[in-house]
């Protein structure tokens, strides 16, 4: 228990002395403090503040109060035994309502219902839903757009491929062109402004930006191609194992045949002739090393750069492809032929970005020899070891080929890698709360815009830093924007209307 500096001056002396020194005067007669100050041993000073110590308690005491049971108040001691609670009761929880409704007891002592914490989340995700899309990107957009689904509802997803700014994350009743198109409507009308557009070959995407009149280039996936091609390469390299054990087994047989003298047991029986299982193992293994090679001609062409440190020269990537193409037809395979013939056709839309590239420093590139041109994209590939800005340690002379080097590589795009990791990130929430509840995306798309990445390219910097975004908010700062917008809420409203939450974002 605490106890008072003066111990003479125990509670109820404290509270006769309060009590003497509340009236004013004449009610107090004059002279009076200082004889209290001599016959305790204090300052008049310290019978001032316990006088309006006093008054303040009773003040706050008698003053008018909001009807109604009050509020449940207390304190909390944040010490290091309490912080080894929290991260204790953290590890076990998974973030599902029920685990939200345990952690508040666990942790604060406090009992929830099911229904309260839901209804706060809906709240909570309409206000956070509202703030998001208040967010105004300045930067052009390398726009990602890909689908992920729970059971058979499809949530849609566009992602900026430089900041890992997340634009739009909702859950939709259908994936076709009607509601990709509305996506991409919304974000227009806040601003966003695309450069290009990289997906997966889902038709909806591309008929969502014809209907909604999405007038910038759509760059087909790079490595969802690959990912087949691996696929292909893992079937073939299985059907050359195959055939290897076949073969091997087959010799094993005829081995035995011609021994002088039987192995005990029953003699190896084989399937297929020796002749025939030699002719299948050569002919597998030929393939599966033809393919590798002419997939790694085809890897190594599309590159923007070469082995040598120099751009590529788009018509020499086409032939190569097309030979190589070509020769993958040769071999005469099911797969194989799919797959060269998938590349045949997508072969427009995958040199269109590379094409784009070549225009584009084209005008840089006049009058500039072979070593400079390899040292600025060298700069470029080790920029971030190098810890380099554009332009810097650079001649004069070179600063702007330089500077207009660097922003048309930042610009090259022809992935939707960022916008499948960030499912990977999304997918257990998904499957925690076994479905997609409206408010949860807003509440991820807020953590993930404001966080702040602890490592990689990106450390030390939130996507809505990275994207271009003054004074961009903390995610502590966003949250305490939430909370205080959710308690500025009349307590009579169910849930905040659109309007009402579009006025509180601006």
């Amino acid at each position: 228990m605490a106890d008072y500096r003066v111990p003479e001056l125990d509670l109820s002396k404290r509270i006769q002395l309060a009590l003497e020194m509340l009236p004013s005067i004449p009610e107090r007669a004059w002279g009076r403090v200082v004889e209290l100050a001599h016959e305790h041993g204090v300052s008049r000073q310290f019978l001032y503040d316990l006088r309006d110590q006093a008054r303040e308690g009773v003040e706050s005491a008698l003053r008018a109060q909001k009807p109604g049971p009050r509020s449940e108040a207390g304190e909390l001691v944040v010490d290091g035994e309490y912080i080894q609670r929290v991260v204790t009761v953290l590890a076990m929880q998974k973030g599902s309502i029920r685990d939200i409704q345990q952690g508040l007891e666990l942790l604060f002592g406090v009992e929830r219902s099911v229904g309260y914490i839901s209804e706060t989340l809906q709240k909570i995700g309409a206000i956070a839903a509202a703030y998001n899309e208040s967010l105004v990107v300045p930067l052009p957009i390398l726009g990602e757009a890909d689908e992920i689904f729970q059971g058979r509802q499809p949530c849609l997803t566009v992602v900026d491929g430089q900041s890992f700014l997340v634009l739009h994350l909702s859950p939709s009743e259908t994936r076709d062109g009607t509601a990709w198109g509305l996506t991409f409507l919304n974000l227009k009308e806040r601003g966003v402004q695309f450069h290009d557009l990289a997906s997966d070959g889902a038709g909806g995407i591309q008929a969502g930006m014809r209907e909604a009149a999405l007038a910038v280039p759509w760059r087909p996936d790079l490595f969802h191609l690959l990912q087949e091609a691996h696929d292909v390469g893992r079937k073939l390299a299985n059907a050359a194992y195959r055939a290897i054990r076949l073969a091997e087994r087959a010799r094993q047989a005829e081995r035995e045949a011609q021994a002088p003298k039987p192995r005990r047991g029953r003699r190896l029986k084989v399937t297929v002739p020796l002749e025939q299982a030699e002719a299948r193992e050569d002919t597998t293994i030929t393939t599966y090393d033809a393919w590798s090679w002419l997939l790694a001609e085809i890897h190594r062409a599309l590159e923007p750069i070469t082995p040598a440190g120099q751009l590529v020269n788009t018509e020499a990537v086409c032939a190569t492809v097309e030979t190589a193409a070509e020769l993958m037809l040769s071999l005469a395979h099911k797969d194989i032929t799919a797959f060269a013939q998938k590349l045949l056709d997508q072969l427009d839309t995958l040199l269109a970005p590379l094409i784009w590239l070549e225009q584009t420093l084209a005008p840089w590139r006049a009058g500039l020899d072979a070593a400079t041109e390899a040292f600025i994209l060298w700069t470029w590939q080790h920029r971030q070891d190098l810890n380099l800005k554009a332009g810097a340690g650079f001649p004069d002379a070179l600063h702007d080929v330089v500077c207009a080097f660097w922003e048309a590589l930042s610009l090259f795009h022809r992935a939707s890698s960022l916008a499948e990791s960030f499912h990977s990130w999304l997918r257990p929430y998904l499957e925690i709360h076994r479905g997609m509840p409206q408010w949860l995306f807003p509440l991820l798309m807020l953590f993930w815009n404001h966080h702040t990445f602890q490592r990689g390219k990106r450390a030390g910097h939130s996507p809505l830093a990275l994207a271009g975004v003054d004074d961009a908010p903390s995610l502590s700062e966003a949250l305490d924007w939430i909370l205080q917008a959710m308690a500025s809420l009349p307590e009579t409203l169910a849930f905040p209307s659109s309007a009402m939450l579009s006025q509180m974002a601006a």
